[in-house]
């Protein structure tokens, strides 16, 4: 069973304020979802946020504090969106957060994509991909996405280096943060 959480919930589980939390929704062009107390709204018929939502922001949060740019983290979550939906995984369900609909926490990290969790089923660094099949229904394209250039291995090779890039950043930056709880502990107990 899946925990809802409120938007205060949320931001608790993240130990981040409201105000944090909204500008990280907001830039990454994420829904925030209203509740009764807040002034002036009205609220969602699904005014709660998913575990799989928790986790995506503590990982967004996560990366900020091992000082990876917004920029780069939002650059990330559109490839990511990119490789699902060429992997027709958008297809799976309709609600505005289907990236994360499926995810889940656990196992099989080499086939996992770094912030939404979601598990594509094959080594992501794999030359073997395969795509999920559509169920969805579209609105017919002039030309296929193949025509147009759209090719998974492609956008992951695209997530990939920006990934590796993220990677070496979090690795330079994780002496200094260790160092900083050190000095945390010994100078303010």
């Amino acid at each position: 069973m899946a925990v809802a959480l409120t938007f205060s919930e949320l931001c608790q589980a993240c130990g981040k304020s409201q105000v944090y939390v909204r500008n990280l929704l907001t830039s990454l062009g994420l829904p925030v979802l209203r509740s009764l107390g807040e002034e002036g709204s009205v609220p969602a018929k699904d005014s709660r946020y998913s575990s799989a939502y928790a986790r995506f922001i503590q990982t967004i949060i996560a990366l900020r504090t091992f000082s990876v740019p917004l920029g780069e983290i939002a650059d990330l979550f559109t490839k990511e969106q990119i490789v699902l939906r060429l992997l027709k995984v958008d297809a799976l369900g309709a609600s505005s957060t289907w990236y994360l609909d499926q995810c889940a926490d656990k196992g099989h990290k080499e086939r996992r994509l770094l912030l939404t969790g979601y598990d594509v089923g094959f080594p992501i660094d794999s030359k073997v991909i395969q795509p999920n099949l559509d169920f969805g229904v579209r609105k017919k394209e002039l030309f296929s996405g193949k025509e147009m250039g759209e090719d998974v291995r492609r956008a992951l090779d695209s997530y990939l280096r920006l990934l590796a890039k993220i990677t070496a950043r979090v690795d330079q930056e994780r002496p200094v943060l260790n160092q900083a709880l050190l000095w945390a502990k010994e100078t303010l107990g």
